[in-house]
């Protein structure tokens, strides 16, 4: 199996998909490529494959990123995601479960590898799940890509894309990660 990751658009009419892979790697043999091992795997996580805005709650995803004006699930290419679209436009959250990405972190780590990505930097454990910031491209203040390992073979995607007035926007990885951890929190008890 060719291994592929889709980002899940952050923008309703925008949707950034790296290209794949060059190497294929096996579900059997992960974590690969590099990839930490995920050590507290959340089995269970089909409450939010079907409704990805279930993954956190209103009132908690408004004390992280500011009034929602709207919500919306969307069909991307690898799964469904949330969009929060909030009153300080034009400000949006993408977040998701990448279900077409069946090998994880370690798939991110292999196209690192073969020298696709433009930014490749893991950074700190989000509640203990294993996380990188990367990017094909589209980097720019305000922006971030941020893969959260929430099994060896899936990852939780948050992609926020904050206008100039948020006040997260010299920090959008550091409000990608407040996302995560309100998602896996409430992935584990789901």
């Amino acid at each position: 199996m060719l291994a592929s990751v889709t980002l899940l658009g952050g923008c309703s009419d925008k949707k950034a998909e790296p290209p794949p892979a060059t190497g294929a790697l096996s579900s059997a043999g992960l974590p690969s490529a590099g990839a930490p091992a995920v050590t507290d795997p959340i089995a269970d996580t089909s409450a939010v494959e079907s409704e990805p805005c279930a993954a956190i709650p209103g009132a908690e995803i408004e004390s992280i990123a500011g009034k929602v004006k709207r919500t919306r699930a969307e069909d991307m290419t690898a799964g469904k995601a949330c969009t929060w679209v909030f009153e300080l436009s034009p400000t949006t959250v993408n977040a998701g479960l990448v279900m077409g990405n069946k090998d994880g972190l370690s798939a991110i780590y292999a196209q690192h590898a073969s020298g696709s990505l433009t930014t490749f930097k893991p950074v700190e454990p989000i509640d203990g799940y294993p996380a990188v910031v990367y990017a094909n491209g589209g980097e720019g203040k305000g922006n971030c890509t941020l893969a959260v390992g929430v099994r060896d073979d899936l990852v939780y995607h948050v992609i926020p894309r904050l206008s100039s007035e948020h006040p997260s926007y010299s920090d959008p990885c550091g409000l990608a990660a407040k996302v995560a951890a309100a998602a896996i929190k409430h992935l584990k008890k789901s």
